[in-house]
């Protein structure tokens, strides 16, 4: 990673003492080494260890992923499990209903910005995360949305997924990153720009945004499938995936292609998390 920090960029800041997160974990990764530890992924973007050696933990990070449930992890500065506990759950999922419930689409064509000057008036003209370490996927969520009510554009998300081979050689922080795209005309052909207003000073073509992330320089291949990602984690560096606007965690994606269960509006709970972590603003409903 180069961009933003002479000496490499992370997506979030690097730990710096011993951190508790309220999360759920999304997938575990064991290695085919007896002496490394399990890469666990979590649903807020991190990659926490477990040492094989720690029987008790992973036997209840494993139970914590079988049953769904939310969990209390502590770690130490070098993303080494300490401590997991069952924890109750933050959303508050009663909100879970459509928003803009006449806007319930089963598809829908993207915006296309007539030119790369308004774009970049667009990307100018963001809302500012609140200071201190926040979530892409919230930051997202909230730039697409502010985008569909207040400037009626439908723009779409690109996710960057990091390999477990990627996360052991670099011993990487982060499984995912996301950020909204939108479809530009440039000289008479549509063209696609990362919109990425944490980590870029403007509009980015997809290399150019994934080479912000990247210490290897890796291409990511596009795939269509989430399966292409999780059923070969030790296959090159990283993947990227396209979803529309609803989408907010990677579990949406992956849900898609298991059941068919696609978005198709923006759900309550989810907006209203957005807004509260990564901008600290309550939403009435």
């Amino acid at each position: 990673m180069r961009f933003l920090l002479g000496m490499g960029l992370v997506i979030c800041t690097h730990l710096s003492a011993s951190s508790t997160f309220l999360t759920q974990i999304h997938r575990m990764e064991t290695s085919t080494r007896p002496d490394e530890e399990t890469l666990v992924f979590l649903t807020n973007g991190r990659v926490v260890k477990v040492s094989p050696h720690d029987v008790s933990s992973l036997e209840e990070a494993r139970r914590g992923q079988r049953k769904h449930r939310w969990l209390s992890i502590q770690v130490n500065v070098k993303r080494e499990v300490e401590r997991i506990e069952k924890a109750r759950s933050p959303i508050n999922t009663e909100l879970d209903v459509p928003l803009m419930e006449r806007e319930v689409l089963l598809d829908y064509d993207p915006s296309v910005i007539p030119s790369l000057d308004e774009v970049r008036s667009l990307f100018s003209d963001h809302r500012i995360p609140r200071e201190g370490e926040t979530q892409c996927y919230n930051r997202a969520h909230v730039w697409a949305y502010d985008w569909r009510t207040k400037k009626n554009i439908y723009s779409r998300k690109i996710w960057v997924y990091f390999t477990a081979k990627y996360i052991r050689k670099y011993n990487f922080e982060w499984w995912f990153h996301v950020s909204p795209m939108v479809n530009v005309n440039v000289d008479g052909k549509i063209k696609e720009r990362v919109m990425d207003m944490k980590y870029s000073r403007g509009p980015n073509t997809t290399r150019q945004w994934t080479d912000i992330f990247l210490k290897d320089d890796a291409p990511c291949p596009t795939v269509t499938l989430y399966s292409d990602h999780a059923d070969y984690p030790e296959s090159g560096s990283c993947f990227i995936m396209k979803s529309s606007m609803y989408f907010y965690q990677p579990i949406d994606i992956e849900l898609k292609e298991k059941f068919g269960t696609d978005k198709t509006a923006w759900v309550a709970s989810e907006v209203v998390q957005a807004y509260q972590e990564a901008f600290d603003i309550s939403v009435d409903q």
